[in-house]
């Protein structure tokens, strides 16, 4: 339940209301009232805005739903995006959230039931369709809270680092692709597709591209197969992925001066997205922006989840999202002081070794506290820059030269055991034992991938205090290489000593 000091009314519900955009195709939206005895009471009222690819009545849990804020005062608005469920068009991912979202906004303060005063909201996805409005900076727009939301999908979503994310990206667009209109009109389509998603099918698929093919694993579905073949073609990040709706980067200081809650996860996919807005959103404007993180991966914003990958971060980790968002709409939207702090604030979770146990569960008992900070990074930090040697060391002294080989066998890659991925596959994301398990991936046996002769480890000495690590951490590796196109990895590694639990640490 969401921790409200507004009144309570009960809820009318209004469902697939076609609304027009611009071009003349109408999306399906539902409208929650608040109410007396079953009937919409007139306003007019603040009117919050969400728009999903995932199918709309669907909320997620740790967040309000339509009916939560129709009880606390507020009109809900959601909406299917062009081209999913009830919406017509044809759905591409991302671009058309600029114009569409902008036409449902303005729909929104041509209604008697709104008082002008627009919030925007959303998670993942839908926290883009929030920013694609937030950016352009609409008459009426009051404020907003985005939850684990990309700043570009180039960087965040598709071409990390360079590499495309093929275990993200294929997964991804097949799922969306069997919910999508091409399955819903053909059984037979959606059955296909549903099996292409399949762990063994959907690994040959990352494997092969429509050239060795001779078809595109999307054929049955060719308005997914269109964008998915965009995001291939473009791998750097051009006009195509400058476009608001793909990206907020660039738009960034466009957006409109309200009051703007974060709310990320440190393992979540998108946190350099995340952080990206942080320093957007607050550079020159005077309203206040807070950031929430703890200590999770993606999934983790819709629970009061505590484990993230093979670690129990304790009982105080997770974000309880649902009273921070109605307390921020409360406090700047209808001004009822709901004890939120004035200024920017970063409140952060600072996840904290244990003593390498493990909990009834079977996971590594970590934990953590909450810290408060005005900036960031902490204006107390420090960069410290830590060089690899030739004797495997990680040492903050400068080394003599010296080179490393390795031989990399695509055809065998690393396993992607942990850290920030969202993929779809029983890759789990968050702070993950490095160590392979054949029930994973890639995983032929149960040794350390320290082990392996395509992986080259350098570590410091044992730790003699405790050393917090906040802020960006960057890599700069020089390299050559034998094949014509190859990708490196860099991890930064918390090694845990042997203890009775973890032998081998």
């Amino acid at each position: 339940a969401v921790d409200s000091s507004t009144p309570q009314y009960g809820v009318a519900v209004v469902r697939d209301v076609m609304v027009s955009m611009r071009d003349g195709v109408k999306l399906a939206t539902d409208l929650y009232f608040p109410a007396s005895d079953g009937q919409a009471l007139p306003g007019p009222w603040p009117t919050v805005l969400e728009r999903t690819p995932y199918g709309k009545p669907r909320f997620y849990a740790n967040a309000p739903d339509g009916p939560e804020y129709a009880r606390n005062g507020y009109v809900m608005v959601v909406q299917d995006v062009r081209g999913k469920y009830n919406s017509e068009g044809i759905f591409s991912n991302y671009p058309q959230e600029g114009p569409d979202g902008l036409d449902t906004f303005n729909w929104i303060t041509q209604q008697t039931w709104s008082n002008g005063q627009i919030i925007i909201t959303g998670s993942s996805y839908f926290a883009s369709t929030a920013q694609a409005i937030l950016v352009q900076n609409p008459p009426g727009l009051v404020a907003a809270a985005i939850r684990v939301g990309p700043g570009n999908y180039h960087e965040d979503g598709a071409w990390r680092g360079g590499a495309f994310l093929l275990s993200h990206n294929i997964n991804y667009v097949l799922r969306l692709a069997a919910e999508g209109h091409e399955a819903r009109a053909d059984p037979a389509v959606e059955k296909a597709l549903q099996a292409n998603r399949l762990i063994e099918n959907s690994f040959r698929l990352m494997r092969l591209s429509p050239l060795t093919l001779g078809f595109s694993p999307l054929a049955l579905a060719p308005s997914y197969d269109k964008w998915y073949q965009d995001w291939q073609n473009h791998e750097r990040y051009d006009d195509y992925w400058q476009t608001i709706g793909n990206g907020v980067t660039k738009h960034l200081s466009n957006a409109a001066d309200v009051p703007i809650l974060l709310i990320g996860e440190w393992y979540d996919a998108f946190l350099g997205g995340t952080l990206d807005q942080l320093t957007g959103y607050t550079e020159g404007g005077r309203s206040p922006v807070h950031l929430v993180i703890s200590g999770g991966e993606h999934g983790n914003v819709y629970s009061l989840r505590t484990t993230s990958g093979d670690v129990d971060l304790g009982p105080t980790s997770p974000i309880h999202v649902g009273t921070e968002m109605m307390k921020w709409f409360d406090q700047h939207v209808k001004g009822i002081d709901r004890g939120v702090k004035s200024g920017n604030l970063i409140r952060a979770f600072r996840i904290e070794g244990g003593e390498g146990i493990k909990n009834a569960a079977g996971n590594l008992q970590a934990g953590g506290t909450w810290q408060e900070f005005t900036e960031w990074p902490p204006a107390d930090s420090r960069p410290v820059s830590y060089y690899l040697s030739a004797d495997r060391s990680l040492t903050t002294t400068s080394p003599l030269e010296g080179a490393f080989t390795y031989s990399h066998d695509p055809a065998n890659p690393v396993p992607a055991l942990g850290g920030r991925v969202s993929s779809g596959l029983p890759v789990r994301a968050g702070p993950q034992d490095q160590r392979c398990r054949v029930e994973l991936p890639h995983c032929d046996d149960n040794q350390p991938l320290r082990l392996r002769p395509d992986v080259l480890v350098f570590e410091t000495p044992g730790l003699e205090r405790d050393l917090e690590v906040s802020g960006p951490v960057v890599a700069r590796v020089w390299v050559s290489s034998s094949a014509v196109d190859t990708d490196f990895v860099v991890k930064l590694i918390d090694q845990y000593p042997p203890s009775p639990d973890y032998p081998e640490g």
